[in-house]
Formats: C-alpha cells, sequence, structure tokens
C-alpha cells in the first residue's frame, strides 16, 4: 500500500518572514495508490490549497483588505479561519479594485487583521488519473520464504508528472529491530545490502543501513535534487532479512518492507490559482488645507495632504480629491471647488513621507468648509508591503513529511513455484527453449502442471519427436503419453492464435532442498559460476560449477557424469543431488546443465527432484514470439511470477554464419497446481 498525503494546515513560508503583508497559497496533493512491488496503481487524489493572509507583527493594523483571486474551473474556496473581530466575505470590490484585476474571477474582502493576526481560506480540487507525481516500485522477487534469510532488489522510480519542475529528497526507513512486523528478531533484520544507485543526486545508507537517503549528495539532510516536467528519478537498492511469520499470525501474508518518505517542494501552484493586486490600508493621515486671498477675499485655494504614519508599509497614492462646501456635511460642493486627480502614475510614499496635491483655486463669497479624500493602497513590496508566495510542498510545519510510501512484500509459508524460459536462436529460423520449475519454498507442491505455447509459423523440429523433447528428471513426468521414450510430455493442445500447445503433468516438487538448472556458454573453467545448492535443512552451500564436456560436469573440484549422484552436508543437512541432465551441445555451443536436489514423496513412496526442466527445439519463419507469460498456483499467494529472460550470452555457429543470440518475447508459461491423477511411471 503507497498512502499519499500531503494535507498541512499554515506552513510557515521562510521567504515571508521579513514581508509585512504576506499573502501565501499552500497547495498540498492527498493520494493513495496501492503497490506490492510489481509497478503502481493509480487511485483517488486531489489537491487541498490553503491561502493565509497574515499580518506579520507589524504592530499596526490593517484594513479593508481585497483579495483577488483567479481560480480555476472547478475549484470552491471557503473561509477557514478568522480572528473574531474581523468580517471575511466574498463580494463585488469597489469600482477601483476590479479595474486593476480584470483577470480575477472571486474577490475576497477583510474588514480588519490585526498584528500577528491572520485570515485563512481553504479550497479543493479532485483529480482524475494518476496523481501528478508517480510512485513507482519494483521487487525481485515479489515473495520471499518464511524463517528464510533472503535478498529483495528494488526499483523506486519517481517521475515528475506537474507541468513544472520540482525538488525531492528521499528517505526510507526499515522496520526496527525486534518489533512485531513479521521479521525475525535479530539484530540488523532486514537491514539495506549491497550498492545503492541513482540517476540524479546521491543515494546512501546510515550507519547501521536501517535507513537509505537520497538526496542531492546522498547525506541527510542535504540539499534536493532537482526533477524538471516529465524527468524521472530512478533508484536501485536491496534488502536482505528473514522473515518470521510467527509473529504476525503463522500463515502466508504480506509484510512491511519499510516506509518511504518523499519530501516535495515548488514555488507555484499545481491548480493554476493566482492571486491579483491586493488592495489594503495601514496607517495613514489625510489634511485638509484652505487659504483665503488677501487681496480678493472671495478667492480660496485648498490642498490636500496625505501622510504615510506607518512605520512598515510603503503606500501607492492612486486618488486625490479636494472640495468645498457650505455646512457641515461633504456635499453637495461648492461649484469649481470640486478637485479630483487619479493618478495613472501612482505616487509612492515610503513609511514617514507625505504628498500635498498642486493647490486649486475657486470662488465663495463665505467661509467655506474644506473637504479631502485620498484614495491609496499598501505597495506591491516584499519588504515594506504585501508579496504573494506559492508553494507546492509534502513538508508540514513540525517538519514531518505524510507523502508516504508504506511497502510490504509477500512472506510465504509452504511453497513457492518458480518458472523461467530461455529462448536460444540456433540459426535464423531455429530456436532451443529452455523451461525450468523450481519450488524455493519451505514445503512440497501439490501436483502441478505447466504449460507453453509455440507461435504460429513455428514448429518442432524434428517434428516426430516434437523437437527432441525432454524432460528430466524424467521420473517427476507424472502423466506421460510415452513413457518409453521421447518426447516427455503429458498432452498437445491447439490454443487459438498458436501453431500448438504442450502440457506437463508433474509430481510434487520438494524444499527446502534445491539444485540448479543454468545455461553455459561452453565447457572449462573459465566458463565456471558461483552456484547456490539449497539443503534439506534450508542452509546454502555456494560451489563453482562448470560443464567439462556434453557428458560430465565439475562441482566444488569433483567431476561427475550425467545421471550420478552426490551428497553435500552431513547429518541433519546432508542433502542428495542427481546430475539429470548435461547437454551435448556444451561441447560446440552453449547449453544448459541440470541437478536437481532429491527428495521423498510418501504417499507414493517415491523419489521427487527440485528443480524439473524441459526442452525442445522449434523451426519456422518469422521471428519467435508469444505474449501472456504468467504462472498461477492453487493458492496465487504460494506461486512466483514466472519471469522472462534474454538469450544466454553466447554465440552458436551454423553454416559459414555466427549469430548473436537473440532477446526474444517469451512462450505462454502457466503453472497449475493441482491433484492429477496419481499415475506412477
Amino acid at each position: 500500500m503507497l498512502l499519499l498525503v500531503l494535507l498541512t494546515l499554515q506552513a510557515p513560508d521562510l521567504r515571508a518572514a521579513e514581508t509585512p503583508l504576506p499573502i501565501i497559497v499552500n497547495e498540498y496533493v492527498n493520494a493513495t495508490i496501492s503497490t506490492e512491488g510489481f509497478g503502481y496503481l493509480c487511485g483517488p487524489w486531489n489537491v487541498t490549497g490553503y491561502i493565509i493572509v497574515k499580518n506579520n507583527n507589524t504592530g499596526e493594523t490593517v484594513s479593508d483588505i481585497w483579495i483577488p483571486i483567479n481560480k480555476p474551473s472547478g475549484l470552491t474556496i471557503s473561509l477557514h479561519y478568522a480572528p473574531s473581530y474581523a468580517t471575511v466575505s466574498r463580494g463585488s470590490p469597489p469600482s477601483y479594485v476590479q479595474a486593476d484585476n480584470s483577470g480575477a474571477n472571486e474577490f475576497w474582502h477583510i474588514t480588519q487583521l490585526r498584528s500577528g493576526d491572520n485570515v485563512t481560506l481553504k479550497y479543493a480540487y479532485t483529480g482524475s488519473g494518476c496523481a501528478p507525481i508517480l510512485v513507482e516500485e519494483r521487487y525481485d522477487p515479489l515473495k520471499i520464504v518464511d524463517g528464510v534469510s533472503s535478498t529483495v532488489n528494488v526499483k523506486l522510480n519517481i517521475t515528475n508528472n506537474f507541468g513544472f519542475a520540482v525538488d525531492v529528497k528521499v528517505k526510507k526507513v526499515l522496520p526496527a529491530d525486534n518489533g512485531v512486523e513479521g521479521w525475525s528478531n535479530i539484530a540488523g533484520n532486514p537491514r539495506f545490502s549491497g550498492t545503492p544507485s541513482t540517476n540524479v543526486g546521491g543515494i546512501s545508507y546510515s550507519s547501521d543501513y536501517k535507513e537509505l537517503y537520497w538526496t542531492n549528495d546522498g547525506s541527510w539532510p542535504d540539499g534536493w535534487f532537482t526533477l524538471a516536467a516529465g524527468g524521472h528519478g530512478n533508484s536501485t537498492f536491496s534488502i536482505t532479512g528473514t522473515p518470521a511469520l510467527s509473529e504476525v499470525g503463522g500463515e502466508t501474508r504480506k509484510i512491511t518492507l519499510g516506509t518511504v518518505y518523499i519530501y516535495l517542494k515548488a514555488e507555484r501552484t499545481f491548480t493554476g490559482l493566482t492571486i491579483g493586486k491586493v488592495f489594503a490600508v495601514g496607517d495613514a493621515s489625510v489634511e485638509a488645507k484652505k487659504e483665503q486671498d488677501t487681496t480678493n477675499p472671495n478667492q480660496w485655494k485648498e490642498t490636500l495632504v496625505f501622510y504615510d504614519t506607518s512605520a512598515k508599509f510603503k503606500y501607492d497614492l492612486f486618488n486625490t480629491t479636494v472640495w468645498a462646501t457650505e455646512g457641515n456635511t461633504p456635499s453637495p460642493a461648492i461649484l469649481g471647488s470640486f478637485n479630483s486627480t487619479q493618478r495613472f502614475n501612482i505616487t509612492q510614499l515610503s513609511p514617514g513621507g507625505s504628498f500635498s496635491s498642486v493647490p486649486s483655486t475657486f470662488t465663495y463669497n463665505g467661509i467655506p468648509k474644506i473637504w479631502a479624500l485620498a484614495k491609496f493602497r499598501i505597495t506591491n513590496d516584499q519588504l515594506n508591503g504585501w508579496w504573494n508566495y506559492n508553494n507546492f510542498t509534502s513538508v508540514w510545519p513540525n517538519g514531518d513529511v505524510y507523502y508516504r510510501v508504506y511497502e510490504e512484500i509477500w512472506a510465504v509459508r509452504g511453497y513457492l513455484v518458480k518458472a523461467k524460459k530461455e529462448v536460444v536462436s540456433e540459426s535464423p529460423s531455429c530456436y532451443v527453449l529452455g523451461i525450468s520449475l523450481e519450488n524455493l519454498g519451505q514445503w512440497e507442491t501439490p501436483y502441478l502442471e505447466f504449460y507453453d505455447v509455440v507461435p504460429n509459423g513455428f514448429s518442432p523440429d524434428p517434428a516426430g519427436t516434437e523437437g527432441n523433447m525432454i524432460f528430466t528428471p524424467h521420473g517427476m513426468l507424472a502423466v506421460d503419453v510415452n513413457p518409453s521414450s521421447p518426447p516427455d510430455y503429458s498432452l498437445i493442445t491447439s490454443p487459438a492464435g498458436y501453431s500448438r500447445g504442450y502440457v506437463w503433468k508433474a509430481y510434487p516438487v520438494p524444499a527446502p532442498q534445491n539444485g540448479f538448472a543454468a545455461y553455459f556458454k561452453g565447457t572449462g573453467s573459465g566458463n565456471a559460476k558461483s552456484i547456490d545448492f539449497k539443503l534439506v535443512d534450508g542452509s546454502t552451500v555456494t560451489l563453482s560449477v562448470y560443464p567439462v564436456d556434453g557428458s560430465n560436469v565439475n562441482i566444488g573440484g569433483t567431476t561427475y557424469a550425467e545421471g550420478s549422484s552426490f551428497t553435500l552436508g552431513s547429518g541433519p543437512s546432508a542433502t542428495d543431488f542427481t546430475v539429470a541432465y548435461v547437454d551435448d551441445n556444451l561441447t560446440s555451443g552453449g547449453g544448459w546443465v541440470v541437478v536437481s536436489a532429491k527428495g521423498r514423496y510418501e504417499n507414493l513412496n517415491m523419489d521427487v527432484y527440485n528443480p524439473i526442466f524441459v526442452k525442445y527445439r522449434v523451426c519456422g519463419s518469422g521471428v519467435y514470439n508469444a505474449t501472456n507469460l504468467f504462472m498461477v498456483g492453487v493458492d496465487p499467494r504460494n506461486t512466483l511470477d514466472a519471469i522472462a529472460v534474454s538469450s544466454p550470452n553466447t554465440r552458436i555457429g551454423f553454416g559459414a554464419s555466427t549469430l548473436e543470440p537473440l532477446l526474444l518475447a517469451i512462450a505462454l508459461i502457466v503453472s497449475i497446481a493441482g491433484v492429477l491423477a496419481r499415475r506412477k511411471r
């Protein structure tokens, strides 16, 4: 389960620390995505936004605040918080506010905001499709076995689907030792292992190998790395540990593989919401002056003086009006006295500054009353006015992050079946196919069926032996159409869209003991591989293995012929192995070697083996191709997905030319555990 939560309340913006009237827009995305280590699934997601209007401890009261907003369709803005003394409402602004905000489609008004207080508006946007930050994880293997030390290779990929760059850093934390999460209570279990890598920034492990840091240089905390719009961040790392299902009920289930914390930030909004030109006023005073002409008593001069009395704010003075009346009310004006000036070239005043209008003259036979009106607003200035800050972030005010990836992996109690198919180009039109089936678990499997199909345009070659088909160890084939000789199969089918299909019905495959089925490029020690042999007590012996010729294989310094047996371990770990197959082609090119561990199927009092292997050959026209590689068991939790592999790295000669092996798609492989007719060969 990947739980992506980026919701917060009033997150501080350090850039706004010195701004007297910051307008901060914070947006946080919320999403829930499920994964079990094989990619990602898209789930519902939304963006929650907050518009914070703050009087940043100016020591003054700000009044008559108009917040113009250009909001995208689908957003609904509501009041989230306001001081009790402030009236906050959505409404139609004065014409002078509207005139400077032609792009705004919603206006909010705040009557007053005292020093240190804030008003917060809230909105939400519901998205569709995938969340804009995609987190993809892939595990290999997808399932691990209870009580068995396993290494899981993890690919963690992040894709920035926003239309803008984001800064990112990542921390992954493994389950603590001695917890009850389904891991054995031993020191360092689980722990990071191997060497991590990334295509952007740096990546490293903590000193106790319990945390992973993916940052600018791999240390924590450190700078952020940047993902451009559409950019990808890819990382790989490994986790080694031993599951203990007894802690969590004892049965097959998913257990935690740790938590990934993804930190994001960007200095803009995702929704596209923008703030227009804010109108607000602070401390100021207006003075009206009149002066009588000394030579003409009926001639008067009137003057407006505006004072910026704020200690914090710069003001834009955009209109001054001065007029005279006969009485003690501001209207009607004496004819010729009304003088209003719209100042398109705005006069800007610093704190403590003042402005005097040019004296205007009018005639009045009496003593007039002079009136003055100034229209002004707090300047758009980062240090002495209002300023808009936009943020997209996952970091909460307390420093925590709730963009979290909760990782889980299947821990299997019982059998765990895995199939692998390798395709080797033998000539331009012929291919040799090797299919191995092994039990990686602790318990013996039920009877098994597994399948392969031949694409249209291809046929087994030679046709009479179904491409010299072999099944080894042969005694594991529960149903054989011809028990005395190859070809070895249980059934031929005619699946739609394919030339033909094969079914092999096998006896139960033992566990935990396990050998190997491996492709070698040729004979001799220069082609040696280190192979893990699993013993009956669950322990592992690693030996160097290489084919000597088309009939013999050297294992740990001793040469064994095809069909011979040997024992590894002693006492309770003693395990018998059989050299089930050595490929004749090894003398002229590449081929397979199969060594199977022996077990006992008590129901039929017979020997059974792990792994089992099928090989056959097809020829035809076109490119060998097929689709729908998958694998299913009686209980899918106990089946590891079949895997496709590239052609082994070898050259196979034919005629006068030499071909590189071809990477091909894999034919359908299905393993279905079921109870078959119990027929013994």
